[in-house]
């Protein structure tokens, strides 16, 4: 195919550097799709002011708020969505938020406040965690976002997928005497 005369050699390289090039075009394109997660999810910020056991230790009192951010990368319809906040492995709140829809490369920011009480059985290791938590000032709470993805494919086939993240934060109580806001870093959900 290629000659031995130096327009032959040159068609020739133009033509292999092509190629080349659209293979590893295609290639990296692949490794993005399989790469690049369906979405991201993490707390851009988070507020504890009220985080509290009755005498008795089986009610909860609680103030939490933050922002949840979901970035997707494909447009989707989420439903079925539910917030749950656990501490100690015990859930104190639960949120449902419904349905929603992000359009190709969007980000939607959920600005969820929970505050209440929540009759709870810590069990006495989950109350000497509390003790423990208490005195230092700071909580470990877990938010979990739920509910299921439906995408649709260039073929126009939908698919839909169970959705779970978990996000571990590390909360200090806030009162008068120490403010964190400002302080809190986010946090990624996985």
């Amino acid at each position: 195919m290629c000659e031995d005369d130096c327009e032959g050699k040159i068609c020739c390289l133009c033509f292999c550097t092509v190629i080349l090039l659209i293979l590893a075009t295609s290639v990296g394109f692949l490794i993005v799709a399989i790469v690049t997660p369906p979405e991201k999810v993490a707390i851009l910020d988070a507020n504890l002011t009220r985080f509290e056991l009755t005498a008795n230790q089986t009610t909860l009192f609680y103030n939490l708020s933050f922002t949840m951010k979901i970035h997707k990368y494909k447009e989707a319809d989420y439903h079925d969505m539910d917030v749950d906040c656990y501490y100690n492995t015990k859930k104190f709140d639960s949120r449902k938020l419904g349905d929603l829809k992000l359009k190709i490369r969007r980000t939607r920011l959920l600005n969820l406040s929970s505050n209440g009480n929540s009759t709870m059985d810590l069990e006495s290791n989950g109350v000497d965690a509390f003790k423990r938590s208490n005195e230092t000032g700071f909580f470990d709470l877990e938010i979990q976002l739920k509910g299921k993805r439906i995408s649709e494919s260039d073929d126009g086939t939908r698919y839909t997928y169970k959705l779970s993240y978990q996000c571990n934060l590390r909360l200090q109580l806030e009162n008068s005497q120490n403010s964190t806001q400002g302080n809190f870093k986010p946090v990624k959900c996985h």
